[in-house]
């Protein structure tokens, strides 16, 4: 449910249970943003870019895939490739948003031609990234008990 002020209920339902994998090799990232999506009742793993990230997504299935494409060890671009050729063999993509230190029309496009269903900027605005992310959930069908 979205708000007038464009600001999500503090739990809503579109969000709960929310499986939500968090690849970045920012610690610190994801120790910040680890506990807010959990605050809005979401599940949520975290990776790193070419350690276990698929190895996750393919036991655990997330709903969500949260991935940076900027890493010194690995590009992100390599990770939704190899999702996106799982998830093509299944039949279900998942959605996925890009997250980067800056995002320049080259960059967005490219992220959305690699298979990205967005790309954000961080450090993340929280309001409007939670306000993305139930998007995201509504507009696939992911807040239905069956999740």
């Amino acid at each position: 449910m979205i708000h007038i002020n464009n600001r999500f209920s503090t739990h809503p339902s579109s969000l709960q249970g929310l499986r939500v994998l968090l690849v970045d090799n920012d610690v610190n990232f994801c120790n910040s943003l680890t506990p807010m999506l959990q605050s809005y009742g979401m599940k949520v793993q975290v990776a790193f870019l070419g350690e276990q990230a698929l190895e996750i997504f393919v036991q655990w299935q997330p709903h969500i895939l949260l991935n940076s494409i900027s890493s010194p060890k690995e590009d992100g671009y390599a990770l939704i490739h190899q999702v996106r050729t799982l998830t093509g063999e299944r039949g279900k993509v998942v959605p996925a948003i890009a997250l980067t230190g800056t995002v320049t029309e080259d960059m967005y496009q490219r992220a959305l031609l690699a298979g990205f269903s967005l790309c954000f900027a961080k450090p993340v605005v929280i309001n409007d990234f939670i306000a993305v992310i139930g998007i995201l959930a509504i507009a696939n069908n992911l807040h239905s008990p069956s999740c």
